[in-house]
């Protein structure tokens, strides 16, 4: 265990095999784990499981999904104390000096309050995009597939991202209105509006799955969401879209334009494309009747 005061948590939903072994492999690297099991059914209650014994499990039931499990991370690190806060998907092998090597990039840099490492996406084998924070109007994706340095970012994923806990705002939570899709990138997007600075380690790199993408589809081969999941993602969007257009517009132009490409990635090459069709069209229009927009929720 490393001597820093770091908790990591680890979000469970209806795990796999793998589970139990990365558990044990990241609360080697912690000062604490802490699994937040937001199965409806509390999938680990009845485990046989000998867990670490710097290990607590919170039962959330999927209250607030992945947003209101991530801000169960963000309140026991502020209620007792921790320094940095490591974020880890069920699916997420950790490589071996991953938390360590990202903390010395964050003591050598004081003023970033939150780090990633790069990904490479499990199902394609291709490298996952950094979205490279140039100016307000102007964004720069990159595609790193080596060690290219610090990438001052506009957003990170979470798995394997730590946070800075002393400079985290303390009002600052996971939007649980967003529920799953895009609570990330508006929690990045929330800190960079405050004048935070988020970077990309690419130097450390970790096996991330984003969407049900098949074995070796290319880049900007379609996600395979479920229509609940292209439902969402529609709708968080026009709420990010609405929320930060004045700060980032060049960020939310491009997205539109992914949105858009994605959209006619569904359409052409999924499975009830017609169904998700109506469900993305419902989305964007739910998105644009929400009121309030500025407000953040969280319990």
């Amino acid at each position: 265990m490393m001597n820093d005061n770091v908790l990591a948590c680890i979000m469970a939903f209806y795990p796999g095999d793998q589970f139990e072994k990365n558990c044990k492999a990241i609360a080697e690297k912690v000062s604490f784990l802490l699994i937040v099991d937001n199965s409806p059914g509390s999938t680990l209650l009845n485990s046989t499981v000998s867990w670490p014994a710097n290990t607590e499990i919170v039962y959330n039931k999927n209250e607030g999904a992945v947003a209101g499990a991530l801000n169960i991370a963000l309140k026991v690190a502020r209620d007792r104390g921790f320094d940095y806060l490591q974020l880890f998907d069920q699916d997420t092998e950790p490589p071996l000096h991953v938390t360590s090597q990202l903390i010395s990039a964050l003591k050598a840099n004081p003023h970033v309050v939150m780090i990633s490492p790069r990904f490479t996406n499990m199902n394609t084998g291709h490298p996952g995009r950094v979205m490279m924070d140039i100016s307000k109007w102007k964004i720069k994706s990159v595609w790193p597939r080596a060690d290219e340095g610090l990438l001052n970012a506009l957003f990170a994923i979470n798995s394997a991202s730590i946070i800075n806990m002393n400079l985290l705002p303390k009002d600052l939570y996971y939007d649980e209105r967003l529920i799953i899709d895009g609570c990330d990138v508006e929690f990045c997007l929330a800190l960079k509006v405050k004048n935070h600075t988020i970077l990309v380690d690419t130097s450390q790199c970790i096996i991330h799955g984003i969407g049900n993408r098949k074995n070796g589809g290319g880049r900007w081969s379609p996600t395979n969401y479920s229509a609940q999941r292209k439902y969402l993602g529609a709708k968080n969007r026009v709420i990010v879209w609405r929320r930060y257009f004045k700060n980032y517009p060049g960020f939310i132009l491009n997205d539109l334009y992914v949105f858009f490409l994605d959209t006619a990635r569904t359409v052409l090459l999924e499975k009830e494309r017609f169904s998700k069709l109506g469900a993305i069209l419902k989305g964007l229009f739910e998105g644009l009747k929400e009121r309030d927009i500025a407000t953040r929720k969280y319990r």
